[in-house]
């Protein structure tokens, strides 16, 4: 099997087209770790093989979304969630994670994604072709922590290359393949396992909460003094912009004048107008106009 994407120096996933040739891409087998040679010849695809010359490995499509996924994800340090059931919550909004641990050991289970959100936990689950059992559901609902699933497995039968920023816009901002787990609809638990796992979980949340990370977060916050009234703006990797500011009529007819334009949405939990590719540009361009931006924080 041709061999098109790889592990770089940072263990992140890589297309062929964006490595450098020969030895210099420095990357490594997705399923062997092996070193591979980025042959970007003349007259043959372009393709990695093995530094050893031994055949190429079978990689499998499946494993690399769900590792892209959890990538993405950890390096934008959050995405759009769909409203909580039975919260007050009614709108769909992004979530900004204060720390994120991929495959983290809770007791029982292994959430794909361990976030911590608010300072409460969140668990994201990543489905590509295997999806969340009833027995873990049950320890998840006993442990009483937010968990949500995304089903990527439509992306497969897609022909969006893995990795892309078009299937990164996918994972970070469509609702339609995410649904929560938990809460949904009240289920009976026994008391003996709620009171097993609640111990598991506390224990695992004290060593959450010991465990340092280093994420880079992808985003920049920008600071614009309009009509004497302090707008701030948030601008994620995957595109969209946060607009947050003391109330003021004459601002607030202007953004909810762009959302009607170019489509976005009002975020009741952070107070802040979100705009989504690719009207978030022309957002950003028009708040630059109105005033010289001053960039306060680059992460």
């Amino acid at each position: 099997m041709t061999m098109y994407v790889a592990l770089n120096e940072n263990n992140n996933l890589v297309q062929i087209e964006n490595v450098e040739r020969g030895l210099a891409c420095k990357c490594t087998c997705f399923e062997c770790g092996e070193i591979v040679i980025a042959r970007k010849g003349d007259i043959k695809e372009h393709h990695f093989a093995h530094a050893s010359n031994k055949e190429s490995c079978n990689i499998n499509p499946e494993s690399v979304l769900h590792k892209y996924a959890k990538e993405v994800i950890l390096e934008s340090m959050g995405l759009i969630l769909p409203a909580v059931p039975n919260t007050e919550d009614n709108e769909a909004a992004w979530w900004t994670f204060e720390k994120i641990i991929p495959e983290f050991h809770l007791g029982l289970i292994r959430p794909d994604l361990a976030c911590y959100h608010n300072n409460e936990p969140v668990f994201i689950e990543i489905a590509v072709t295997h999806f969340i059992d009833e027995n873990k559901l049950k320890i998840i609902e006993s442990m009483n922590v937010k968990t949500l699933e995304i089903d990527l497995s439509n992306l497969l039968l897609t022909e969006l290359v893995i990795p892309s920023e078009q299937a990164k816009k996918m994972i970070l901002e469509s609702l339609d393949n995410k649904s929560w787990l938990y809460p949904q609809a009240p289920k009976m638990i026994k008391d003996e396992a709620k009171d097993k796992v609640s111990a598991n979980l506390l224990e695992a949340t004290a060593q959450l909460a010991k465990n340092t990370i280093t994420n880079v977060s992808s985003w920049e916050d920008y600071q614009f003094t309009i009509n004497g009234i302090w707008v701030r703006a948030r601008k994620f990797s995957s595109g969209m912009l946060s607009v947050s500011c003391t109330y003021n009529p004459e601002i607030i007819v202007i953004l909810k004048q762009w959302r009607n334009e170019g489509g976005g949405r009002f975020d009741q939990r952070y107070r802040s107008w979100n705009y989504w590719q690719p009207f978030s540009a022309t957002v950003l361009e028009r708040l630059e106009q109105m005033h010289i931006p001053k960039k306060i924080k680059h992460h």
